[in-house]
């Protein structure tokens, strides 16, 4: 957390920042970054002290903020992929079931480094990876809450790599926690079980467009090379044009 204060010195005033770790009936000055200062906590009570003192008055204050930090161990998340359009998902995040807890959810598009890794390289990065890699710019937020939705609803305007952070912010306490979860938008294509397909039902189907092996919508197929054709049924069908 980030604390900030007006205060200023000079050659009466002076302040300080320290705090005090209830676990361990401790204080500890704080480095300060001309007002601002910064400090982690760990799960527990802790109280953050702002000392004033005046050296001409010979008089001194505390400003305190009390920090009591709940920690969730489990953040409860899940989505579900639309049956017939790989496009639409449903976020939910667990009910806390609770008038402090709010819920958002932060969509990120991928950007050229994640774009350069590998298959088995996007599976395996870890979070921190990708906290200090990815670039962050805004232009690649694809969507954000505006207000608390536990449930989300959202279809995808292209396919590809992306990542969600959903979160649960206790308004009472101003702790949050968050996560996240990479996302394969129809880039996973799942070998369906066989069916005998009727005329009928051919006459139903329409096609809803044309992938390549990585999931990108392709306009035009290029010969001896292998794409994904997705049905209005949900079915899905590698073919490859021949010159």
């Amino acid at each position: 957390m980030y604390f900030q204060t007006n205060m200023h010195s000079d050659e009466c005033w002076y302040y300080y920042f320290t705090v005090y770790d209830y676990q361990l009936n401790k204080v500890d000055t704080l480095e300060d970054w001309g007002g601002y200062t910064g400090v982690s906590f760990g799960k527990g009570k802790y109280q953050m002290r702002l000392n004033v003192g005046n050296e001409c008055e010979k008089c001194d204050t505390v400003f305190t903020v009390e920090v009591d930090v709940t920690v969730f161990h489990k953040l409860g998340y899940t989505y579900d992929i639309g049956a017939k359009n790989c496009k639409y998902y449903t976020f939910e995040l667990e009910d806390r079931k609770d008038t402090c807890s709010e819920y958002y959810y932060t969509i990120y598009k991928s950007d050229g480094w994640i774009d350069s890794l590998s298959d088995k390289e996007w599976k395996e990065v870890d979070d921190s990876t990708l906290y200090f890699t990815y670039s962050w710019a805004d232009t690649l937020i694809q969507y954000y809450s505006i207000r608390s939705e536990r449930v989300l609803d959202y279809t995808f305007k292209d396919s590809g790599r992306y990542f969600i952070i959903p979160m649960i912010y206790n308004k009472c306490t101003q702790i949050d926690t968050w996560a996240f979860k990479k996302l394969n938008v129809c880039l996973e294509f799942k070998t369906a079980s066989v069916k005998k397909i009727t005329k009928t039902d051919l006459q139903n189907v329409t096609v809803v467009g044309y992938y390549d092996l990585l999931g990108r919508h392709v306009d035009y197929m290029e010969p001896n090379k292998i794409y994904v054709v997705l049905y209005s049924d949900g079915r899905r069908l590698k073919v490859m044009r021949r010159q």
